[in-house]
């Protein structure tokens, strides 16, 4: 449970981060890449919430 709750805290920093233009993706500079990113981690770490809670 705790893991994927840091994963959606993670993903929506990123999220939030980038499409503010606050941050960027290391190496591209792209703020969407790193948005498209904080997606990829706040669906696993949705989905390991839900598969792990009994």
């Amino acid at each position: 449970m705790r893991g994927g709750l840091i994963n959606v805290i993670i993903g929506l920093v990123f999220i939030v981060g980038g499409l503010s233009g606050k941050m960027a993706l290391r190496g591209t500079e792209s703020g969407p890449a790193l948005a498209a990113i904080g997606g990829v981690l706040l669906l696993i770490g949705g989905y390991r919430m839900l598969s792990t809670k009994s």
